[in-house]
Formats: C-alpha cells, sequence, structure tokens
C-alpha cells in the first residue's frame, strides 16, 4: 500500500515550538511591552523590575514571556542596546541554589569560570561583568512553584529581587526578574521578607475558551499537517476535550493527541486524520498526564507512579492504598538503586499535577485508561534518567 503522507512538519506540535504569532496572547504580551516600554530610550535609569505571571498549565505563559523577551531584545538591539536573555525551567534544572546561579553566570558571561565560586559570588561575577561590558539582562525563571516546593533554600527569590543591593552604589544592569508560576499557593512558604520582595501584584493568564482553543488547534494543523488531512469536527471533538475539567485548557494535550492521531492515520493509510482515530488515541492517552509531564517527572515521582501502578494491578481494582504504595517504592528504589527519596513530596506533587485522585489514604487513584502502556513509558523513562 503507498504510504499516505499526513505531516508537513512535525515540530510545530512540539510544545518548545513558538509560533511568529501566539493567538489570544497578544493583550499579555501588549502590557508586558508596556512595562518595559522606557527601557530602550535610557537603560541605565530604568529600575529592576519584579514580575510574577500566574496560570495554571499549558495556557501559554512561557510561550509568551519567550515571546516577550525575545521582541525585546530586537528592539534593545535596534536602538544599539546589547542585552541577554535567561531563560530557567526550574523544574528541569534542579532545585540547587548553586547549579541555578552557575546557569544564569554561564548563560550572560559563559567566558567566565564558575568553579570554587559560592552562589552569591556568581551572583556578583554576573553583575560585574554586565557593567564592565555595558550589557543589560533580563532572567525569566519558570516553575518558581515547583522550586520553592521542594527546596529548603528558597532564598533564591530574596537574592534575585534584590540585586541592587550586592553593589548599593553601583548600577545594577539586570533590568527584569521574572517569576512564572500556575497559582499563588507558593506564598505561604515564603517569610515576610520575602513577599516584601517578590510583591504581590501578578500578571494572570486565564484560561482559554472553546473559541480561543479551536483557534490555537487551527493554527498548529495549518502549520504541521499537509493541506485537507484534519476537519472542522476533529477540532471542534478536541477543543470540547480541552475545555473539560480534567484537562483545564492544556494546549499540550491537545498537541498530544494531534501527533498521535496522524501517526496513526499514516499507520493506517487512511490519507486523512479520522474521528475514530482521535478517539482512539485520546482513550490511549488520557491518563491525566501526557508526554510533556512525563519528560519533567522527577526520579520519586516516576517511582510513586509505579508503585501506584503495581498496587492497582495487585488488587485488580481502579485505586490502590498509601500502605501498598509505600511497599511497593521500596521495592522499585531498592532495584534503581535510588536513594534519598520522599513518597510523601512526590505523592503531593502528583496529586497537585492532577494526575493522581488522592480520596483518602485507602483511596488513591491513577486516571490511566492504559496502566500497561504507562507502566512501559516510565520504566524506560527511568532507565534513561539513571543512566
Amino acid at each position: 500500500m503507498q504510504e499516505q503522507l499526513i505531516f508537513k512538519d512535525r515540530t510545530k506540535l512540539s510544545p518548545r515550538y513558538i509560533p511568529k504569532e501566539l493567538p489570544h496572547r497578544q493583550k499579555q504580551i501588549d502590557l508586558l511591552k508596556r512595562i518595559f516600554s522606557s527601557i530602550k530610550n535610557d537603560p541605565d535609569k530604568y529600575p529592576l523590575t519584579i514580575l510574577q505571571i500566574i496560570g495554571p498549565t499549558g495556557i501559554g505563559k512561557t510561550s509568551t514571556l519567550i515571546k516577550f523577551a525575545n521582541l525585546l531584545q530586537e528592539e534593545l538591539a535596534d536602538n544599539k542596546i546589547s542585552s541577554k536573555i535567561v531563560y530557567i525551567n526550574l523544574k528541569l534544572l534542579g532545585g540547587n541554589k548553586y547549579a541555578i546561579y552557575k546557569y544564569i553566570l554561564g548563560s550572560i558571561a559563559p567566558e567566565l569560570p564558575a568553579q570554587g565560586l559560592s552562589a552569591e559570588e556568581m551572583l556578583r561575577q554576573m553583575i560585574d561583568y554586565l557593567d564592565k561590558t555595558s550589557s543589560y539582562a533580563l532572567i525569566i525563571l519558570d516553575e518558581i512553584d515547583y522550586l520553592i516546593k521542594i527546596s529548603k533554600d528558597i532564598g533564591i527569590i530574596y537574592d534575585l529581587t534584590r540585586l541592587t543591593e550586592f553593589y548599593p552604589t553601583k548600577r545594577c544592569n539586570v533590568k527584569g526578574v521574572i517569576f512564572i508560576a500556575r497559582s499563588t499557593e507558593f506564598y505561604e512558604k515564603l517569610d515576610a521578607a520575602e513577599l516584601s520582595s517578590l510583591g504581590r501584584v501578578a500578571i494572570e493568564f486565564p484560561t482559554y475558551t472553546i473559541n480561543q482553543v479551536s483557534d490555537i488547534i487551527m493554527q498548529r494543523s495549518e502549520e504541521a499537517f499537509i493541506e485537507k488531512v484534519i476537519g472542522p469536527d476533529i477540532i471542534d471533538w478536541i477543543a470540547r476535550i480541552l475545555i473539560s475539567p480534567s484537562v483545564n485548557g492544556d494546549i499540550r494535550y491537545a498537541l498530544d493527541l494531534l501527533t498521535y492521531s496522524g501517526n496513526l492515520a499514516e499507520n493506517e493509510g487512511t490519507g486523512k486524520i479520522l474521528i475514530e482515530q482521535v478517539k482512539k488515541v485520546h482513550q490511549q492517552i488520557f491518563n491525566g498526564i501526557t508526554d510533556e509531564d512525563i519528560k519533567e517527572l522527577s526520579k520519586g515521582e516516576i517511582v510513586s507512579l509505579l508503585a501506584i501502578i503495581r498496587g492497582i494491578r495487585l488488587k485488580q481494582r481502579e485505586y490502590t492504598e498509601l500502605k501498598e504504595i509505600e511497599m511497593q517504592a521500596i521495592e522499585i528504589a531498592e532495584n534503581n538503586n535510588i536513594k534519598n527519596m520522599d513518597i510523601y513530596d512526590s505523592l503531593d506533587e502528583l496529586s497537585a499535577k492532577k494526575i493522581i485522585t488522592v480520596q483518602s489514604l485507602k483511596k488513591i487513584f491513577l486516571g490511566s485508561a492504559s496502566i500497561d502502556d504507562l507502566e512501559k513509558i516510565l520504566v524506560k523513562r527511568l532507565d534513561a534518567i539513571k543512566s
């Protein structure tokens, strides 16, 4: 059978891809541009500006910030102003202050050695470098709420919001520090000084409406698929799934649906994506967790999920209990030489991400249509992290 092409460019369905135009986020981009509008006139007079971006997963926070940062950098370049943009996903980098500051220094001044410096000394090196090179920086820290939750050393907020105090009589060329979070719940773990430095005013990103979701799916589909591969009925169906409470507007889930449905259509040689194929994929992958979520899971979270799956299989029911999860997790951790794992923190994080549902200590659910498939993926991911 002759191969029926479906995709024009698969990368356009990647959550890492940032389109030239971001539908329904121009209002937020314009607001950010207004906040930083005067920096191009006289950057030395523009003060260090601290912002918070708040909103649930998959509604364009990161894409909007990176898009804005690139526009700002281009505008500064047009005015002969040198600038550095640093974006850090704190969940991927980890909760170590030293590693975070080393990454910031390396992004701004890759030629400077960080070895042997303390975390605070690296910040001083960064400030000195920007001053000597007459450059200016914008630092974006994604998943700050995750960092605060897992890290006992939360002084990063205090440090980065008070960079001007490192050299009180000297200019600070870091002009913006932007924190991205899913909610403001992390405020509870901050002390009064950190809350004061951070400020209480946040730019909130609302969830998408069904019409906005349809627009975004249509745009990505036009870039990813060849013409007439996907019909409006499928886009409408996916949009309705996305605005349901269980998905809550997470565009990444739509990208997964489109990717796997396209793969299935190619394998079956249908020449276009059928609604039956999308529904089949949805049934297989809808478990409250996407490919991108799996890539971002910590070792502890993977072990906890595997323990839940094995507990469910052992008891042959839709849920398991904490005691069983603990027993399974200990065995999995020992078999994989994983130490110092806090099962309770991992379960809390999985619950916060809505990957699992905790009704009680004796009823912990995993909304998976196929725990066998999910288990295989998690085992592979754990092996990859270990190697």
